[in-house]
């Protein structure tokens, strides 16, 4: 069944004119936009949107995340207009995560018992829901591991965040126009301080549309994919400089990648860790009450030897963050497998939790050509 263009007009105004929506003018017309928007045909994206509604035509010059925050605070509100006065509508707006466009759905209506069945009818069904039943047990998924049960075992969702390298597009050495990394210039508005400090630059570099990440990416991502698997849960996949604050708030998060792209995870470490302090050349550990206070050096230029980091602390709400940090591949490589391992994750519980259900750990990684690492565990601080 479809809905006519009227009733869709009569949905969108009784959202906009509802309680949830009073005090969000923003909101209201964001929604009748997008409305309109879609039912045009318009192919909508953040640069559009920021133009026909925000009137702003520099987005790809400022890389601003207003659109991506506005439609993040548009959805939160239709979710709570739905769990609230809106519950009892018997069709729903929704706009899909990664989409811009609107869609209506009917709301399904629960199915009661039409009548009593005898014993004999039943019987048969109570027999083949036992076997069921036996079936589902003996499929179930393992028992999860306790450092990742709040990732596995909880409705909560997860992002897998990958550590990429912000790049400019420009003139190469050989004299063509290729993208260049810089390790000093890992965002948007440092791009322009540059700019600002060497005007020359201007007009010759521009931002890249697309970030840079190593093979580190590709095998971590495969080690948790496999790990989720085997225990009947998934994740999404994001990108460090193309992921905001909103977005690794609303849930669990990974991140694994390196420090000197000086991603936001760095922050969100050091806010949680009461005895560690980390930069994108350093670790310090200072204030512990047993251990003297030590400093970490993480900017190695070694390729085939480099400290890796491993932390899992609480976030906002009841999520958490589990982080692996390193500056190389190897590091990174290594220990995503070694807490993806189900005999490794057991001892790493029995022998250096004692209890804790947050940690720091340091390992040194070594591995000819980035492969056959070799690990080796220095030191590791519950709290």
């Amino acid at each position: 069944m479809h809905l006519s263009e009227k009733l869709e007009q009569e949905i969108v105004s009784k959202i906009k004119e509802s309680e949830t929506f009073k005090n969000a003018p923003t909101s209201r017309g964001l929604l009748q936009y997008l409305y309109e928007a879609t039912k045009k045909g318009t192919h909508l994206k953040e640069a559009v949107i920021e133009l026909e509604f925000f009137k702003d035509s520099q987005v790809e010059e400022k890389n601003n995340p207003r659109v991506r925050v506005n439609i993040y605070n548009l959805r939160k509100k239709l979710l709570a207009y739905y769990e609230g006065e809106g519950s009892a509508e018997a069709w729903q707006l929704k706009i899909d995560k990664g989409q811009y466009k609107v869609r209506f759905v009917k709301k399904q209506a629960p199915v009661g018992w039409a009548k009593k069945i005898g014993w004999r009818q039943v019987l048969p069904y109570g027999l083949l829901l036992i076997a069921l039943l036996a079936l589902l047990v003996a499929y179930m998924p393992p028992k999860t591991p306790s450092l990742w049960r709040s990732f596995l075992g909880s409705s909560a969702s997860t992002n897998l965040v990958l550590g990429d390298h912000f790049g400019a597009m420009g003139q190469t050495l050989t004299g063509g126009k290729g993208w260049t990394r810089d390790f000093e210039i890992n965002n948007i508005d440092q791009f322009y301080d540059l700019l600002e400090r060497k005007p020359e630059l201007k007009g010759v570099l521009h931002p890249a549309k697309y970030s840079y990440t190593t093979r580190m990416a590709a095998m971590a991502s495969q080690r948790f994919q496999q790990f989720f698997q085997h225990y009947g849960k998934g994740f999404s996949i994001r990108f460090s400089t193309q992921t905001t604050l909103p977005e690794i708030k609303e849930g669990n998060a990974i991140y694994a990648g390196p420090l000197k792209n000086e991603n936001q995870f760095i922050g969100f470490f050091n806010d949680a860790n009461p005895f560690f302090t980390l930069t994108s050349r350093t670790l310090v550990l200072s204030g512990h009450p047993s251990l003297e206070d030590t400093s970490w050096s993480m900017g190695s230029t070694l390729v085939d030897e480099e400290y890796a980091i491993v932390s899992k602390y609480p976030s906002i709400g009841n999520t958490e963050h589990f982080v692996f940090f390193s500056q190389h591949d190897i590091g990174v490589s290594a220990t995503a497998e070694y807490f993806t391992d189900k005999d490794s994750l057991q001892k790493f519980e029995t022998d250096y939790l004692k209890g804790k259900k947050y940690f720091t750990a340091l390992f040194k990684v070594k591995g000819k050509h980035r492969v056959d690492t070799d690990l080796k565990l220095e030191m590791v601080v519950g709290f």
